[in-house]
């Protein structure tokens, strides 16, 4: 693999492409590419961007690469293009609703023809006849579903120092969690002879980067749910099929998260403040217990160590329910997704598209779209990718926002974008953290939720289970059988019977509910 690495590098250098530079003495492709920007903190790359002219040259095409803006903003500039007959030749689609409202409308075109034309990246990224359902409508591939590289980085970290210094153990039941939590709140860890530490901290977060939060709080609080066997949205049980939301034991997770809050051992903010002020406040020392990614660490260390010098953290197996369950969440194999416009494939770009993605799976164009100049952005020492710090983000990131197109999740590209560190005198070796956290958070697959269409008022049906919990857990409502009846029934309310019904018959015909 070492060999093979550096050696595919050094013939791209070379010229392995060479042979299709004969494209380019021909007709040009005009081909137009929208993505997500893969570094929001940097621009898109500049006018000179050598990729430009090596695609014109080796591949005959005339590239054109605009960034999407995130969130929803990104999804309404899709539809306004689609509305107006002007969507890219290639582009992401991060919303499944607006995916299957683009095949509907006729926008999108089926890809099942191009998969022999990038053969490489067809056979290693594509060819999961499961995963590739979720993108399919009458038998035909309407978009390229890449599988997910970064499923799992998440976990509960816990100050080892704190735990060290009031002589306690790190926690692995419910209820050594919440008297760890309560300690870490009340007993002054930090020494600092004030009240201002809490024990645990999370905020209500609906993230889907290679984790499926649920219906109700988030992945934030997924564990809660997990130890007692509920987490996720559906319980995939093909003789008694329901929403885990009807579950005895999703009411009992809901009253541990009461517990938390009424205890005051988490951060009273929790329900309102974002994942921007969790890292903030858990950078300044703040809690003994947070949930955060192995990238969202890595990349809050040297703050975290700068304001707390002798820290040391530890990654936490999720606790244990009363019953010895436990899970850290759910989690979808499918990754990023790209769609080619109906418009693009009658204009005969789809072998260009071909050319351009198989070209970007390895060799040159995934040195240049994964890791940007060569020992400018990056070297490789030891066939290793490795960033060169000196240069920000806000510029080297720039030249990689195509990135995503490129990476694939080898191991020397995890140990490349996850490395060893050491701040604060500590050393963090980070793709061992990474598959520390996939290994021992006993995941739960449930890429079948993603055949769930969504219902036509998902927002209403999010929204009611969503405040409701967050009123339960606040202490704004009580919780009893009168009032969680009350909840439920409620669910009439917001058409729920008819999502449940129609997720499990897409679920048996897609055969994820056997």
């Amino acid at each position: 693999m070492r060999i093979g690495f550096r050696l595919l590098f050094s013939l791209a250098l070379c010229g392995g492409l060479a042979a299709s530079g004969a494209q380019a003495q021909g007709n040009v492709t005009d081909l137009s590419i929208a993505l997500y920007a893969a570094n929001p903190e940097a621009p898109a790359p500049p006018a000179n961007w050598e990729v430009y002219r090596i695609v014109r040259e080796k591949l005959g095409i005339n590239l054109k690469f605009t960034m999407l803006p995130t969130g929803a903003d990104g999804d309404n500039r899709l539809g306004a293009l689609a509305a107006a007959n002007d969507l890219p030749d290639l582009f992401e689609v991060r919303s499944l609703a607006l995916f299957d409202r683009l095949v509907q409308q006729g926008q999108l075109a089926p890809v099942n023809s191009l998969l022999s034309q990038m053969p490489k990246r067809s056979a290693e990224r594509y060819s999961d006849a499961r995963r590739n359902l979720l993108v399919t409508t009458n038998g035909q591939i309407y978009g390229f579903q890449e599988p997910v590289t970064l499923s799992r980085q998440y976990g509960i970290w816990v100050r080892k120092d704190w735990l060290e210094k009031l002589g306690l153990k790190a926690p692995t039941t419910l209820e050594e969690f919440f008297e760890v939590a309560k300690a870490f709140t009340e007993r002054d860890p930090d020494g600092n002879g004030r009240n201002d530490t809490y024990g645990f901290a999370g905020v209500i977060d609906f993230d889907t980067a290679g984790i499926l939060p649920g219906l109700g709080l988030g992945n934030h609080f997924q564990w809660v749910y997990g130890a007692y066997g509920v987490a996720g949205t559906w319980n995939y049980n093909p003789k008694a099929f329901a929403a885990n939301v009807r579950e005895a034991n999703f009411r009992k997770a809901t009253e541990y998260i009461r517990r938390l809050v009424e205890a005051r051992v988490i951060d009273p903010d929790w329900a309102t403040m974002r994942r921007a002020d969790l890292r903030t406040r858990w950078q300044q020392g703040r809690y003994g217990m947070f949930f955060e990614s192995v990238g969202g660490l890595q990349a809050g260390l040297q703050n975290f160590h700068a304001n707390n010098p002798n820290a040391e953290l530890l990654l936490l197996p999720p606790p244990k329910g009363p019953e010895g369950k436990s899970s850290m969440g759910t989690y979808s194999s499918a990754g990023w997704l790209y769609a080619v416009s109906k418009r693009a494939m009658d204009t005969g770009k789809g072998t260009a598209i071909a050319r351009f993605l198989e070209w970007a799976h390895s060799g040159e164009g995934y040195f240049l779209l994964g890791w940007g100049r060569y020992k400018t952005d990056y070297t490789l020492p030891n066939n290793v990718p490795t960033i060169n710090t000196q240069i920000p983000i806000s510029v080297r990131g720039s030249y990689t926002q195509m990135r995503w197109l490129a990476f694939n999740g080898n191991p020397l590209e995890m140990r490349g974008r996850y490395p060893e560190i050491t701040v604060g005198g500590r050393k963090y070796v980070m793709h061992q953290l990474m598959a520390q956290a996939q290994r021992q958070g006993n995941w739960i697959d449930r890429t079948g939720d993603l055949v769930v269409k969504a219902a036509t008022n998902q927002a209403d049906i999010e929204r009611y289970v969503s405040e409701n919990l967050v009123q339960f857990a606040l202490g704004q409502r009580p919780i009893n059988d009168s009032s969680w009846n009350q909840f439920l029934s409620g669910l009439r309310n917001v058409r729920f019977e008819q999502y449940e019904a129609a997720a499990e018959k897409v679920l048996k015909e897609s055969g994820y509910l056997k």
